[in-house]
């Protein structure tokens, strides 16, 4: 019943602080015909989230809803680095400006549109608004839904666990509420431009687009496995295509040394340079970067001007660095969480009956079908070769070797909905395991009846034998 509330918390907080927020930037820039499609907005999306609650279990693929979070985010994030760097001094949008005066002058000279008429009467900016509110909210809102669901269900209280939800909610709305009517701090619009309200968008769905419950509130975990994975197909794919680790000099060590840059330290320090270089640069633009002199006849004017235009672009550069802030004590907080929470589960030994290894779906010890990593090792001629077995989003089990074909086959360990490679710390997202290449553990072919999971002898050998030969290659194995 705590993580329901908890739960109902973040969900009623999101809400509340992005209406406060948006409503006090479009009060002091003057556009509150913009704050009626919006109020519309949020009441479609709690409308939308009260169908959802009542659509059949399994309608809605979770997983599918936490790639469109975590695909809005990086939109969103992308879009107020673009703006961001764009105020930082460089005009990104004077191209698209005159390609499109160019193409239709006319268009573009239409007195009404030049006045700003249809986006100020709440014409295309009402629908804009509109579409961008269900946009950001719903997905979250059904994620937090079917968690609530999977959660009454576990717990046999369906009541209970949606009233304390929503009790949850309420209290997050009413303390934002009571401190908007009581202490009307509208002032906080005067900080932000399009620039950091793209950015505050950003940071909170980051800090609060997680639909896993106490497990992952925010999306900063899957964001640094993310992050982590480039890193790690970029140096790489960057290494293989120099056919640096085929030098002849440099084979036998040089996939030893390939290890640090794969390592969980320097490629979340890389991630978060990454997801913080705009907005670094938008800082140091507006508080370092001399500003132009003013124009005007006296020595007071031009002192009164230059202090207006440093006091707002502080104001300017405030929210941003606040946000900064947040982003690195959630990302370190949550890293060490993270690095916790890593499954290594114990190999099991399994033997070959007439050419075949045959695990059982189910027996005392364990159940293939419950989510978790299992491990198994085979024996052959004195070598040992691991097995790994789990079972995927649609309820299919995913079969392959305990090692991939560019790292030294240390195995693979379980993190929430992904594997990790042991080695140089790469996550995989479970639902692409069974695909080869790159840190991929390599899939089997198997059969699968009603008890077991048979596997060929001869298959093993053969993807064992591949993963070895290619690691010969590269100098990982003498």
């Amino acid at each position: 019943m705590l993580e329901a509330k908890l739960i109902g918390f973040k969900e009623g907080l999101k809400v509340a602080i992005v209406w406060f927020v948006f409503y006090s930037y479009l009060v002091l820039k003057d556009k509150k015909n913009l704050i009626k499609p919006f109020n519309i907005g949020l009441a479609t999306v709690c409308i939308l989230t009260i169908i959802i609650l009542f659509l059949p279990q399994g309608f809605i693929a979770k997983e599918y809803l936490s790639n469109v979070i975590e695909t809005s985010f990086a939109f969103l994030l992308i879009l107020s680095a673009a703006v961001l760097f764009h105020a930082s001094g460089t005009d990104l949008f004077g191209p698209l400006r005159v390609a499109l005066k160019s193409q239709n002058s006319s268009f573009t000279n239409n007195a009404t549109l030049s006045k700003g008429g249809m986006f100020e009467e709440g014409g295309v900016g009402g629908i804009f608004i509109f579409l961008a509110t269900l946009i950001f909210f719903v997905p979250d809102s059904a994620g937090s839904v079917i968690f609530l669901n999977e959660l009454a269900f576990m717990r046999g209280a369906e009541f209970m666990t949606y009233a304390y939800a929503f009790a949850g909610f309420a209290v997050a709305v009413l303390i934002i509420f009571l401190a908007v009517k009581f202490y009307k701090p509208y002032w906080i619009g005067d900080y932000f431009d399009v620039p950091q309200l793209l950015l505050f968008l950003a940071i909170v769905k980051l800090l609060g687009g997680g639909i896993k419950g106490v497990a992952e509130l925010s999306l900063i975990p899957s964001v640094q496995r993310g992050f982590m994975k480039f890193i790690h197909d970029f140096v790489h794919q960057t290494l293989v295509l120099l056919m640096i680790p085929d030098h002849p000099l440099l084979e036998a060590t040089v996939w030893n040394f390939i290890g640090i840059f794969f390592g969980p330290d320097l490629a979340s320090a890389a991630s978060l340079v990454i997801l913080l270089f705009f907005p670094l640069l938008f800082v140091y633009y507006r508080l370092f970067k001399p500003l132009p002199g003013p124009e005007a006849q006296t020595g007071v004017q031009r002192r009164k001007i230059k202090s207006q235009q440093l006091s707002n672009t502080r104001k300017k550069a405030l929210p941003v660095l606040f946000f900064i802030s947040l982003i690195l004590v959630a990302w370190f907080s949550q890293r060490g969480e993270t690095i916790s929470r890593l499954y290594v589960p114990k190999q099991k030994p399994v033997v070959v009956d007439k050419g075949v290894v045959a695990i059982p779906l189910k027996d005392p010890t364990m159940n293939l079908m419950d989510g978790a990593l299992h491990k198994f090792s085979l024996v052959h001629e004195a070598e040992e070769i691991g097995i790994l077995i789990i079972k995927r989003s649609d309820n299919t089990l995913s079969v392959c070797l305990d090692a991939c074909e560019i790292c030294p086959s240390e195995g693979y360990g379980q993190r929430d909905d992904h594997v990790v490679c042991l080695y140089c710390g790469t996550p995989l997202h479970i639902d692409t395991l069974g695909k080869p290449g790159g840190c991929n553990p390599i899939p089997l072919t198997v059969e699968i009846d009603g008890r077991f999971v048979r596997i060929e002898l001869s298959e093993i050998l053969e993807k064992w034998g591949f993963m070895k030969t290619g690691q010969m290659k590269k100098g990982i194995i003498p």
